[in-house]
């Protein structure tokens, strides 16, 4: 019987998370301290870069992205196809290190501007999220035991301003910033677009610091 691969355990995991913020009575009381207003509803979001819709009392709405975990090697924020990146030096280099894992020879120079446009792409979208959350739950009870959270603004000024001078080729991925870097998605056999092009943001340098922590109470 085939066993699920690491990157569908951290997607189901993270599906999990988002159902628990959807469902937790406590949780919910949280958010509601923290933005001080009263919950209505809130629900999970398919194929945006918000992962969570919250819509108070007062029929105004926010919206979430959310991380669960320590993230290993980073969270995912964003695949897309190597020609959706648009800037002929970015593809060439992505293509030398991802795509022919590491074995091109074409290695053009991308400058940080190309960096921070690429960052707000790939994170905010056309849609982006109004904040960030990071839980870490119970895999067995299926239960958020911590979360923060951080305006999407907080975590971009951030992003932005420790983008290297140009971006940094390493093996197999290329880094925009310490927090910062993008891969070929693979998968193998059980994707069907392994060559699509990964970004991953982890957690060094301070980042987390960011985070605010709402739950539980601190």
């Amino acid at each position: 019987m085939p066993t699920d691969s690491k990157n569908a355990t951290i997607a189901k995991n993270g599906i999990q998370a988002e159902r628990g913020i959807c469902l937790q009575q406590d949780v919910k009381e949280a958010l509601e301290a923290f933005f001080v207003s009263p919950i209505r509803t809130i629900t999970q979001v398919h194929g945006k870069k918000n992962d969570l819709t919250i819509e108070f009392e007062n029929g105004v709405k926010t919206t979430l992205q959310n991380k669960d975990g320590g993230g290993g090697r980073g969270w995912s924020v964003d695949r897309r196809p190597l020609d959706r990146f648009h800037v002929k030096a970015l593809n060439t280099l992505l293509m030398s290190l991802c795509i022919m894992k590491g074995k091109g020879t074409d290695r053009p120079i991308v400058p940080g501007t190309v960096s921070k446009d690429v960052l707000n792409m790939c994170v905010l979208g056309d849609e982006p999220p109004a904040y960030f959350t990071h839980t870490t739950s119970n895999k067995r009870s299926k239960r958020i035991e911590t979360m923060g959270i951080c305006s999407t603004d907080t975590l971009m000024d951030f992003m932005n301003g420790g983008v290297y001078e140009t971006m940094v080729p390493k093996r197999t991925c290329v880094h925009l910033s310490p927090n910062c870097y993008l891969q070929r998605k693979g998968g193998g056999k059980t994707d069907s677009r392994p060559d699509d092009i990964q970004m991953k943001i982890t957690s060094t340098g301070g980042m987390m610091a960011l985070f605010r922590p709402i739950f539980p109470k601190p």
